[in-house]
């Protein structure tokens, strides 16, 4: 194709060439004639009279004589140049001016130019159409060579035809790069930058799945974990300090998911990172609460923060909404929080009524609170001392719409995430203190349980403390209890809300104790009035005798520090006569009492009142 593009470039300059010779030449000739015709006048005129000169005039090519220059006629062969102008010769008579005929040089020219462009014209344009058609041709080959979208080398006959090849080439070269970005492109639509999880709508797209799946017999279940220390850590660190934070997260949750081959991960908001995974949600909680809890610790520790994160853990049931299911997941993340740092909580599939919204949770809230629908029970402990004082711990319970009770975990955790838990912790006491006020029981301790928010809130501490000069008659029949979890990991505020009971006249104890080494520790520290034996120490007691042990040491220590040590979760006699072995301080379970309305609560049946 190229060559039939020189071929008629070549074929176009030739003819403007020879077009533009033939006009030359013309011009040339013409040129000539007007120049012959001026040597033959200039000749005639010298060797004629005036006279004669006006008779030959003609044949000599002469088209006016004149004396004077302006008596001549203008002409317009300036194209002649001087020879067209009045030409003038001395005579002995004076001045004689002439001017020359250009006509017949003019004829002349238009004899030779007309044809000979006329023939060059054709010629040429006959070439050209020749080559034009050629063209043509070629052009319809080479567009199908354009059409033809899996071309071979082999169709391929000249230098265009291989360029067109190359182009192809090119182009699906091209079209694979743009897939190749546009896949790109969808990932990272679907891709946290930060973390390079996926993001909330791939999270939202693969739940959504999971849920609309049609094997109906499938396990599958959702993990949160909520980066709880990021705001602090922003805000004391900066924003560089918060992101490593998160990917470290990421880095710990990727360590203990590596054996989960179907764990999908997601970063779904700024402090909340999801995962999928199939399986049992009963079995998959206990295992990854239990490892992340550790790794969080370490963590924790390390890095000199007063908690790490929380989990929450639920089951995707098909056919649910995934509404449910993270409403679900976040109420089980908000009971982890109103725990132990660190912890993890799993929430199964729940009654419609408890399947609400934070909205309807704070609504629902705020009517308990506003009209008291709060329900206190107490449990008392048989102490084996008759000297000490009663211990009855009260339990908080919350009615539901249906005539039963809310989970109270859920509850405090709803409270603590909607910023509730200072409200109602302080209503929860000031009931407690308003029935102990009216019971007529004299040598009686009244317990009760402090949540972890009330470690986080310095406004709670300086109430508390009014409360308890408020009421001295009462305050050193109150003991308020803490978890031991919480008081290991939040050490310096325990000890400042431990300092203000103390110094109100109340008293203070330690609940769930026992659950490592570091129990002695915080023991020596804080030597609380009554230390609370954790129930999981109990079981098969009789059968472990390294339990037995590590029992014996506690209590032996406790009480040498001047505790009063109560053992939870009793609920056999065998448990109960090998704890009195033990010389144990009291007990307090099913076996002595289950949960009574505070309201009807007399005292504890005497001791002689058990079977042994």
């Amino acid at each position: 194709m190229q060559y039939l593009h020189r071929l008629r470039a070549a074929l176009l300059k030739t003819g403007i060439l020879m077009l533009l010779a033939c006009l030359l030449l013309t011009c040339w000739a013409s040129y000539s004639v007007v120049k012959h015709q001026a040597q033959l006048a200039s000749l005639g005129i010298s060797q004629s009279t005036e006279d004669e000169l006006k008779s030959a005039a003609p044949s000599l090519g002469i088209s006016e004589i004149a004396k004077e220059e302006s008596l001549l006629s203008t002409t317009h062969a300036w194209w002649f140049g001087s020879w067209a102008k009045p030409l003038f010769y001395n005579t002995d008579n004076g001045t004689l001016y002439y001017q020359l005929d250009t006509g017949f040089a003019n004829r002349l020219a238009l004899q030779l130019a007309l044809p000979l462009s006329i023939i060059i014209g054709l010629l040429f344009f006959s070439l050209y159409r020749r080559a034009q058609g050629l063209h043509s041709h070629e052009q319809q080959r080479l567009l199908a060579l354009l059409q033809d979208k899996t071309p071979t080398q082999a169709s391929a006959s000249n230098a265009v035809e291989q360029h067109i090849l190359a182009l192809h080439q090119h182009q699906q070269t091209q079209i694979e790069q743009l897939e190749a970005q546009l896949t790109l492109a969808q990932q990272q639509s679907l891709q946290d930058s930060m973390t390079l999880l996926g993001n909330r709508f791939a999270f939202r797209r693969d739940l959504e799945l999971l849920l609309n799946s049609d094997n109906k017999l499938a396990s599958a279940t959702l993990m949160i974990v909520r980066a709880s220390a990021l705001q602090e850590i922003n805000q004391q660190q900066g924003f560089q300090a918060g992101d490593q934070y998160l990917q470290d997260i990421v880095k710990l949750l990727r360590k203990v998911l590596q054996a989960e081959l179907s764990a999908q991960c997601y970063r779904i908001s700024g402090t909340d990172i999801a995962v999928l995974l199939k399986g049992a949600p009963q079995v998959l909680a206990e295992r990854l609460g239990t490892a992340m809890r550790q790794e969080l610790y370490h963590y924790q520790y390390l890095h000199q923060l007063n908690e790490a994160a929380y989990m929450g853990f639920t089951q995707l049931l098909t056919g649910q909404s995934a509404e449910q299911v993270l409403i679900r997941a976040d109420l089980a993340l908000a009971q982890a929080q109103s725990g132990e740092p660190n912890g993890w909580s799993l929430l199964l599939k729940q009654d419609a009524e408890q399947d609400m919204g934070e909205s309807q949770w704070r609504a629902r809230l705020h009517t308990m609170l506003s009209n008291e629908e709060i329900t206190l029970l107490v449990q008392p402990a048989q102490l084996f001392d008759r000297n000490r004082p009663g211990y009855n711990e009260i339990y908080t319970r919350f009615p539901n719409n249906s005539g039963g009770f809310y989970p109270a975990i859920q509850v405090f955790a709803m409270l603590q995430r909607l910023n509730m838990s200072m409200l109602f912790e302080q209503k929860i006491i000031e009931m407690i203190v308003q029935q102990v006020q009216g019971k007529a029981l004299v040598n009686q301790s009244w317990a009760i349980n402090l949540t972890p928010a009330s470690l986080q809130q310095s406004a709670f501490l300086i109430w508390l403390e009014r409360l308890l000069q408020q009421h001295k008659s009462i305050a050193s029949n109150l003991v308020f209890e803490l978890d031991e979890q919480v008081l290991q990991h939040q050490l310096m505020a325990g000890k400042k809300l431990l300092e203000i009971i103390r110094r109100g006249g109340a008293r203070y104890a330690i609940s769930n104790f026992g659950q490592g080494y570091g129990s002695f520790r915080l023991l020596k520290e804080l030597k609380p009035d009554y230390v609370k034996l954790e129930g999981e120490l109990l079981r098969d007691l009789q059968f472990d005798s390294s339990s037995q042990q590590f029992l014996r040491m506690i209590i032996d220590l406790a009480q040498r520090l001047g505790s009063c040590v109560i053992a939870e979760g009793v609920e056999t006699h065998e448990q109960k006569q090998l704890l009195e072995s033990m010389h144990i301080n009291g007990i307090q379970g099913y076996l002595i009492a289950k949960p009574s309305p505070l309201a009807e609560f007399t005292t504890l049946a005497p001791l002689s009142g058990l079977a042994d």
